[in-house]
């Protein structure tokens, strides 16, 4: 059995502190909404700049991209089904942990009554789109795989909160954490960073373009119980039919691997152990100070 390599753990959070300031420098940055293509490219180039190229330079000087890894392969028609219940799931939970904040947690809403087709396009693309493909490829494909070497529930459970940080918000902290399980698991399930993006995307158009109508109707509202009730219900329903759909998904791909192909991790007190390296290890810690700092001076804009 091969040593654990203690300097993983300080090169993957280091990857997201990277990410962690470009984030917090572009917010500096003041752009106009007027759907135009300029506005396009300049969002583009951003989201290109802050995700994916830090994710390739760091999987470059790490050695040779395998795609493999990074979970680029298509998923089976079998896995439409699932990825639809997570979306839904996920935007359900998201909801009920942001009512005691300020509704659904995204960073951008629309009024869809108020926008014309052209713009519910651009929105689309641009605020749900765009950061669903560059973000699962940086905390999914690159992050949540580099802490996958060492266990699932471990790199689910780090790449999650390092997700939720990025957003420099401690009021949606378990909102956005909610989101990086239930993407991380969408991942972990097909083997395909497509599937994580999907999910991501359906989220982002749901979060975006119901963001208004739910904070205003639960302001409205004297009681948000009936709010809940309803929330509660259809996500535990499709709780049920994700994970219904996810334990089929396992069965069929378990069926189609040899058994000398199985993946093995390393014993559980290794596994363990390496968690804890990771929780203290400096670049972690240096996350969790900016997040904190970036989420104070969030405050003061």
């Amino acid at each position: 059995m091969s040593k654990l390599k203690l300097k993983d753990y300080h090169f993957t959070p280091l990857l997201c502190l990277v990410i962690y300031v470009l984030i917090f420098s572009v917010s500096y940055i003041k752009l106009k909404n007027d759907y135009s293509v300029s506005s396009f490219l300049v969002v583009f180039v951003l989201q290109i700049s802050v995700f994916v190229l830090p994710s390739v330079i760091y999987k470059r000087i790490k050695g040779p991209i395998k795609y493999k890894e990074l979970g680029v392969r298509p998923f089976g028609l079998s896995s439409v089904l699932f990825v639809i219940c997570a979306s839904v799931f996920m935007f359900c939970a998201a909801v009920l942990t942001s009512f005691s904040s300020r509704g659904v947690a995204d960073a951008y809403y629309a009024d869809i009554t108020e926008i014309t087709i052209p713009g519910i396009i651009y929105v689309a693309v641009i605020y749900c789109l765009l950061p669903a493909i560059t973000e699962e490829i940086a905390f999914r494909s690159v992050i949540y795989g580099e802490y996958r070497k060492h266990g699932i529930f471990g790199a689910v459970l780090l790449s999650s909160v390092l997700f939720s940080l990025m957003h420099f918000s401690l009021s949606s902290f378990f909102t956005y954490f909610i989101c990086g399980v239930t993407l991380a698991l969408v991942y972990e399930v097909t083997k395909s960073v497509f599937a994580s993006m999907l999910v991501h995307f359906i989220y982002n158009l749901m979060s975006v373009f119901s963001s208004k109508i739910l904070t205003d109707a639960a302001n409205k509202s004297g009681n948000l119980i009936p709010f809940v009730f309803v929330f509660v219900s259809v996500m535990l329903l499709f709780l049920f039919f994700s994970l219904s759909r996810a334990q089929k998904i396992l069965e069929f791909d378990a069926a189609k691997i040899p058994e000398a192909e199985n993946e093995e991790f390393p014993p559980l007190p290794i596994r363990l152990h390496s968690l804890l390296i990771s929780v203290v290890s400096p670049g972690f810690v240096t996350c969790l100070g900016f997040s904190f700092f970036a989420g104070i001076m969030k405050t003061r804009q």
